[in-house]
């Protein structure tokens, strides 16, 4: 029996559910003729431009019904598309588009960033009318050898730039049915869409429910980043599957009180970053009918290659597993010669199989992508783990410089090189410090002369993801170095321990709700404000530090304070504003 494509998948639920509700969103909702006949429109106007299989399109869109139109319009061409996120420095972006070169910019409104890109133009605006595109059931390639290009993702590289990852149809395929299939919905299943589309997970979240009737709910920006409302949307919306990292898990367990005995979800899978053993313990208490799966995956193996259940997390356990094998990925733990580990001695964790990525951008494989003797296609992820007595994997650290933030990886070296490249900085060194509640990203930098740290954060606020800023950025006379010459990044924490921070003038509160905005800022960016205009997010802080900040201040003052208010006016004294007004029992 031939397995259904991924765009039969949606024309039979189109078919069979016409008026269903697809897509819900801020308090509209979208059925799936209304999603079909969208989608087979924008579709139309990209064959019309002469896009088709092989062709790529750039596709500019926030989270959002417009992104999983124009996912399924590019899907019914045949064609890939590399997805654009408006959060991402545009310089970030126009070096993808550039070195991708895409044949055509589908483009919400207001995101056409790219000036000098020669291609072919469609607008991603509702279409009511026009022609529509009669895509075909099955596009080249996802019945194949998996060599059709599905998207394309970038991550952060040890080059000093960007890298972008192409992934194909078959790959992503695969990710879809192994959860249809281990996991398939319930009645009354709801999936939380909250990833943008320019991430490697965003199509399990995206094409998982709508290829299955099952309706999604893609959350708003300050749903996501504000886990009193992702709560609340998560118990009004009755929410039963979530793909949450786990910072946003916590977040949600944080408010699960609010609405635990309404609502449970029935299935959470967490993934991007390490699980802490007490976070997991602490879901299974709030919600004992629920599964927590704890995925393991990345760019390179198109989202994840292995499963653990968290509900045989044995007592004593130190780490939670990321489990065995998914969506016929195949690992094995290997030394530094390439052989092959025996249960229990840790090395270099290989992936196989075919949720391997087809390879870079550029084509600059060697190092990454490897063919053992066997002519088998690994991909090296450079996560050292072992395989415990039960065949689960466990992951122990790192064997490069590669860390995570937030749930995004990133490479060292890529702030280092943009640090290096700024206006008279000579030198630069980056590490994490771990001694607080999340990982910080400390850079240090050596200058020929020292322009002020609003320029050097402007500079990197230009040209790197919110993710990838420095918490703390520190002068040094020179950067430390071991025997072999490389920079020494244990002894380079030792040195910004030693050397403090330094700051030409202290902050002085002219009020008591100053003060306490003062107090909480040290409190979460580990030093006091300079001066009474100091914006949050140029002294290191990010939209989570923001989240945490509009909660404490919250609290203080026994009002709600939204966090939109507090992005809106991230200085001192526009904060100790918001504070003083919520104070006095008026709207923030």
């Amino acid at each position: 029996m031939t397995v259904p494509t991924l765009l039969e998948r949606f024309a039979g639920q189109v078919a069979a559910r016409p008026e269903s509700v697809a897509l819900r969103h801020a308090g509209t909702s979208l059925t799936y003729g209304e999603l079909d006949g969208w989608s087979g429109r924008l579709a139309a106007q990209l064959v019309a431009k002469g896009v088709g299989p092989d062709s790529l399109v750039a596709l500019a869109a926030r989270r959002g019904p417009a992104a999983i139109a124009g996912v399924l319009a590019v899907l019914k061409t045949g064609a890939a598309y590399l997805g654009l996120d408006p959060a991402t420095p545009v310089r970030r972006q126009r070096r993808m588009v550039e070195e991708t070169g895409p044949d055509c910019l589908l483009a919400e409104p207001g995101l056409d960033q790219f000036p000098t890109l020669d291609a072919a133009r469609v607008t991603l605006a509702p279409a009511s009318s026009g022609p529509l595109h009669q895509a075909p059931g099955r596009v080249p390639g996802e019945d194949g050898d998996g060599d059709a290009l599905f998207h394309i993702v970038y991550t952060s590289g040890t080059t000093g730039n960007p890298k972008g990852v192409r992934i194909g149809t078959r790959s992503v395929r695969g990710r879809l049915e192994w959860m249809w299939r281990d996991h398939p919905f319930p009645p009354d299943a709801v999936l939380a869409v909250q990833k943008s589309p320019a991430l490697v997970a965003s199509p399990w979240e995206m094409l998982g429910g709508l290829l299955m009737g099952v309706p999604s709910v893609v959350l708003t920006d300050d749903e996501v980043l504000d886990p009193e409302l992702f709560a609340a949307v998560v118990a009004k919306e009755r929410i039963t599957h979530l793909f949450l990292t786990p910072h946003l898990l916590d977040g949600l367990l944080s408010q699960s009180a609010k609405f635990a005995d309404e609502h449970q979800p029935v299935l959470v899978t967490t993934g991007a970053d390490t699980l802490p053993v007490a976070m997991a313990r602490r879901f299974h208490a709030v919600w004992p009918r629920a599964t927590l799966l704890n995925l393991y995956g990345m760019t390179e193996t198109a989202s994840n290659v292995a499963a653990y259940d968290t509900s045989s997390l044995p007592a004593d356990a130190e780490r939670v597993p990321v489990g065995t094998p998914v969506a016929g990925a195949l690992l094995s733990v290997r030394d530094r010669h390439g052989r092959r580990l025996p249960p229990g001695v840790t090395g270099e964790v290989w992936v196989a199989g075919p949720p391997v990525a087809l390879g870079y951008v550029g084509g600059d494989d060697e190092d990454a992508f490897r063919t053992d003797d066997r002519g088998v296609r690994h991909y090296r992820t450079g996560d050292r783990g072992r395989l415990l007595p039960d065949g689960a994997l466990e992951l122990t650290g790192r064997t490069d410089h590669q860390v995570k933030i937030r749930g995004y990886r990133v490479e060292l070296e890529e702030i280092e090189s943009v640090l290096r490249k700024a206006p008279d900085v000579t030198d630069a060194g980056a590490y994490v410090d771990t001694d607080g509640d999340e990982p910080r990203l400390v850079a240090c930098v050596v200058y020929d002369d020292q322009p002020g740290g609003d320029t050097l954060r402007a500079y990197l606020r230009d040209r790197l993801p919110d993710y990838m800023l420095p918490a703390r950025i520190q002068k040094v006379a020179r950067l430390p170095l071991g025997a072999n010459g490389k920079l020494d990044r244990a002894a380079l924490r030792t040195l910004v321990t030693e050397t403090g921070q330094e700051r030409a003038v202290r902050f002085a509160p002219a009020d008591a709700d100053e003060a306490a905005v003062a107090a909480l800022w040290e409190e979460l960016l580990g030093t006091a404000p300079g001066t009474a205009d100091e914006n949050f997010f140029d002294a290191g802080g990010h939209s989570l530090l923001a989240v945490r900040l509009a909660n404490r201040l919250s609290a203080t003052a026994g009002r709600r304070i939204p966090l939109r208010r507090i992005l809106a006016a991230p200085t001192v004294t526009g904060v100790a504003t918001l504070l003083r007004t919520a104070r006095q029992g008026e709207e923030a």
